[in-house]
């Protein structure tokens, strides 16, 4: 930030006498400098932390969290498929500790009555979510489709030991859409 102090009608008193400040050039401001946060001694991961996390404006203002969410939401959109993007919440339990957690289905079917996860990358809380949606909420579990990367093993295995039923891959619909769709998000 710069302050032009010859144009500032500023007087400052010295021992009782009004005293009009020298004439002086622009002088830069330097910003406070924070001291440095402590590092958490453990790494806590987000999971979005290297998604591309963003407005759509061809989506109608959604705020996707990733390209793969934006994209699969644009498929659908060219089959002409209604969808809503994540209108429901499940509430689990609190835990032991008082805690709450949810967990929004990153799509809804409203004519199918069907939910879609897309999950490019699966971390500790977001596996243990989907496990408590099961228990917890079993009859809109068995309406889960999952869209996952075909080169995921680990993803494949963990939803398939869980029992989703529909698993998509994401290859699959690139595959099929993205030349069709301008807007694309990554490579065609």
């Amino acid at each position: 930030m710069i302050i032009d102090i010859e144009n500032e009608r500023l007087f400052f008193t010295s021992r009782g006498k009004v005293v009009k400040p020298r004439k002086q050039k622009l002088v830069e401001v330097v910003p406070e400098i924070e001291a440095p946060k402590k590092k958490r001694k453990t790494k806590r991961g987000n999971a979005y932390q290297n998604t591309r996390t963003g407005l759509r404006q061809d989506l109608n203002g959604i705020v996707a969290r990733s390209a793969w969410e934006a994209n699969c939401m644009r498929a659908l959109g060219l089959y002409k498929i209604d969808f809503q993007f994540e209108p429901k919440q499940f509430e689990f339990p609190p835990t032991a500790n008082g805690r709450r957690h949810i967990y929004i289905p990153d799509i809804y079917l409203p004519k199918t009555d069907e939910y879609i996860e897309v999950k490019g990358y699966l971390d500790s809380r977001g596996r243990n979510k989907l496990r408590k949606f099961k228990k917890h909420y079993p009859d809109d579990f068995k309406k889960l489709i999952v869209v996952i990367s075909k080169s995921n093993k680990a993803n494949k295995i963990f939803f398939t030991k869980l029992g989703v039923a529909n698993i998509l891959y994401y290859e699959n619909i690139k595959e099929l859409t993205a030349d069709k769709i301008a807007l694309w998000e990554g490579k065609k």
